[in-house]
């Protein structure tokens, strides 16, 4: 099983469950904007960008440019509220 360390220490898994609970597929407004009409899941998911949520600290892991190179990580304010 295929894992990464977030940097909050814990240990977040890419394969398993599906649906993934801490994977999520992120797809651009204008680039969804191109399907019209009848929507092909299979084709958005390909698309989409992955990205991985710590469900420990909300840390965001975006693989902006495919698995074969490293995520960006985008780390949560201090001051964050969860509503």
């Amino acid at each position: 099983m295929a894992k990464f360390l977030c940097l909050c220490g814990h240990a977040i898994r890419t394969s398993g469950e599906i649906p993934h609970p801490y994977q999520w597929n992120v797809l651009s407004d204008v680039d969804f904007d191109h399907h019209s009409g009848t929507v092909d899941a299979d084709e958005l998911y390909q698309q989409a960008t992955l990205m991985y949520r710590c469900p420990q600290s909300d840390h965001l892991w975006i693989y902006w440019r495919g698995l074969d190179h490293p995520p960006s990580l985008y780390s949560p304010g201090d001051d964050q509220t969860r509503v």
